[in-house]
């Protein structure tokens, strides 16, 4: 059923419309999500606000139609519906709009500041500064927006994350 409506509301709008290729490349940034074609060529940006719809056209298209979309059930910023590309990211929506995104065990892709997963901490070069603060959940950070967690051992990132998520401390 959920893959009959995420099918229903991919499709593309009009002919004309971009329909975005395997090829192209999607860099998670503070503010949403950009995509590029494969040498570089912005194609568009993705901003938290984003409909639904709208975020999960673009993004079948590049990462495909093995998304798990699931309604977390004990989110503390309210109900939500998280969309999770294995190997590639997890976003979250709430009100039908796109709100957040993780990246975490297993993602791929790389923030457009130079951060993914198993980054090493020397990545975290901000201008204005990098804080850093222990929470429930080991030593956080917080990098122009981005926020996230290090290893055990403080060096290496071990997930990255902006906008609303269900993040547990």
């Amino acid at each position: 059923m959920i893959g009959a409506l995420i099918a229903t509301l991919t499709l593309p709008a009009a002919a004309d419309t971009y329909w975005p290729s395997e090829s192209d490349i999607v860099t998670p940034t503070a503010r949403g999500l950009s995509v590029a074609s494969e040498d570089g060529t912005a194609r568009a940006e993705i901003p938290f606000g984003t409909g639904f719809q709208d975020t999960m056209h673009g993004l079948i298209g590049i990462f495909g139609w093995e998304v798990d979309v699931t309604f977390p059930q004990e989110c503390g910023a309210g109900p939500m519906v998280s969309a999770d590309w294995p190997r590639d990211i997890t976003l979250m929506f709430e009100n039908d709009r796109f709100a957040g995104w993780f990246l975490g065990t297993g993602d791929l892709l790389s923030t457009d500041s130079g951060l993914w997963h198993g980054a090493p901490t020397s990545n975290l070069t901000t201008p204005g500064g990098v804080s850093f603060f222990e929470s429930g959940l080991g030593t956080e950070f917080d990098s122009a927006g981005l926020y996230g967690l290090l290893t055990e051992d403080g060096a290496r990132v071990e997930a990255i994350w902006t906008g609303v998520n269900c993040i547990f401390r």
